[in-house]
Formats: structure tokens, C-alpha cells, sequence
């Protein structure tokens, strides 16, 4: 657990605060459309009237389970250290002032021991969204040698998205992958596989597992 709470070192901090809940808010969609959520919709920067004041809310979804309309608070935090308990205490405060249903916390960084354990023990999911290059899928032909457009990891390197969310859940001990989806990176190693088969006569079999 706590390589992605405390040694995590990237941080997905270069863009601006709104283009990081813009970020996070596509990221939302995709999972929905994943769990394939009845009636999902989705806001940004939303204005919302409490019997204790208003509220400026980063993100609001709404989504339908047994013929209820379930209400979703996501806020998103552009930190540089791990997220800590009273972070949390704050969004589950807010959830009962607004009458909400579940709580979302989307950080830049981890998220300390407490603030996960209090996170469990009223519902409420972390995700922790960094920088997550293609790094790993090097070219090792050398820097003065050419490499063809159409080269199959040259297409991988340019399309796997820039950013990686993983999400703290109270129903799993360790945080699970939550983008990019698997659907993503399907297509993306399909295409690769075509250019595979023009370049080099051959595909590469994709585990359903991706």
C-alpha cells in the first residue's frame, strides 16, 4: 500500500486547477460508461444551496439504482502530499449538508493511513490520479536512428494516455486501476496490432485480461 501513498513522485500538477477537474470528470465518465451506470449525468463547477450556506462543488453525478436517483460529490485536489484525514472528514461533512449519496476524493497525491481508514468506514472512494507516461515502452534502436510513423510502438507511445487513476475503495484492500479503462488500452493495443501485421506479417494475441 504504500507505494501509492507516499512513494508515488509524479504529480499531475503542471495543468491548471480547472483543467484537472475537467480531467477528472472525463475520467468519471469513462467509468461510468464502463459499470454501464443507468441515466449517469454528469456537472462541473456547480453552485448548490444547503440549510447551512452555498456550496461551490468541483463535480456532481447522477446516476439511477433501483428506480433511485443516487447523488455523487467528487472534489479534486491538486496536492503535493498525501492527503490526510480531515480532508475527508470535511467531504463527508459536506455529503450530509447536501444530502448526498456518496463521496468521491480525487487527489494528485496519496492519501495518509487515516484518511483511508476513515474513508472506509463511511463509504467514501479516493482515487489518486499522476502522471503515468508510456516511459516503460522504450525504442532501443538509438536516438540517430529513424523510426518509421507507422512503427506499432512508436503508435502506442503517441496514443496511452498522459495521466493513471487508481482508486482506494472500501470494498478492496489494494486500490484498483480506474483509468485508463481497459477499454482504452484494448483499442489502443488493437490499432498497434494492425500496424504490426503491415510492418512485420504478424499480430500479437490480446488477453481479455488487458
Amino acid at each position: 500500500m504504500n507505494e501509492y501513498m507516499e512513494d508515488t513522485q509524479d504529480y499531475v500538477c503542471s495543468i491548471s486547477p480547472t483543467e484537472f477537474e475537467v480531467f477528472c470528470m472525463e475520467l468519471l465518465k469513462n467509468y461510468a460508461t464502463e459499470e454501464h451506470l443507468r441515466d449517469f449525468n454528469i456537472e462541473h463547477n456547480v453552485k448548490q444551496q444547503a440549510e447551512d450556506g452555498t456550496y461551490q462543488l468541483d463535480i456532481i453525478a447522477r446516476f439511477t439504482a433501483l428506480d433511485v436517483e443516487l447523488k455523487i460529490l467528487c472534489e479534486c485536489k491538486q496536492y503535493t502530499s498525501p492527503v490526510k484525514r480531515e480532508r475527508v472528514e470535511l467531504l463527508e461533512s459536506r455529503l450530509k449538508s447536501l444530502g448526498m449519496h456518496k463521496g468521491i476524493l480525487l487527489s494528485t497525491s496519496g492519501f495518509q493511513r487515516g484518511a483511508i481508514q476513515y474513508a472506509k468506514a463511511h463509504g467514501i472512494a479516493l482515487i489518486q490520479v499522476y502522471d503515468h507516461s508510456c516511459e516503460i515502452i522504450l525504442h532501443g534502436s538509438g536516438p540517430n536512428v529513424e523510426i518509421h510513423e507507422n512503427d506499432p510502438l512508436k503508435y502506442i507511445e503517441d496514443h496511452w494516455p498522459p495521466y493513471r487513476a487508481i482508486c482506494f475503495s472500501d470494498k478492496t484492500d489494494e486500490p484498483k486501476v480506474l483509468y485508463p479503462t481497459i477499454e482504452i488500452v484494448t483499442d489502443i493495443y488493437a490499432e498497434a496490432n494492425k500496424l504490426l501485421k503491415e510492418q512485420y506479417g504478424f499480430e500479437v494475441p490480446l488477453s481479455n485480461k488487458l
